[in-house]
């Protein structure tokens, strides 16, 4: 449930979304801590999720900025379908192709 209410997939799906567009936010979430030690070494990430333009459609595009081995300070980007289960909202798979290969 989620506020009282039972889980939609609609609902599911702007828990996500978060405040990404509201008064000029151009993110859902930003991450300043967290569990997994591998991502708490990026000194700076945005979590964005928007709705596609085709029918159900939801992507999910993470940006994080990184140090690479000579110093420099880079940002990289990923992109990611995302897809929720029919019977259970809020149960997404992601689903990311990276030169050809797809994994889920």
């Amino acid at each position: 449930s989620f506020r009282g209410e039972p889980l939609t997939h609609e609902a599911a799906e702007d828990i996500l979304i978060g405040n990404r567009g509201v008064e000029g936010r151009n993110h859902s979430w930003i991450l300043v801590c967290g569990q997994n030690p591998a991502y708490d070494e990026f000194p700076c990430q945005y979590q964005m999720f928007f709705r596609g333009k085709a029918r159900n459609s939801l992507w999910y595009n993470p940006v994080f900025k990184v140090f690479t081995l000579d110093g420099k300070e880079v940002w990289r980007r990923s992109d990611y379908k995302c897809r929720q289960d029919k019977d259970t909202p809020g149960l997404f798979t992601f689903t990311f192709c990276d030169n050809g290969v797809t994994s889920k």
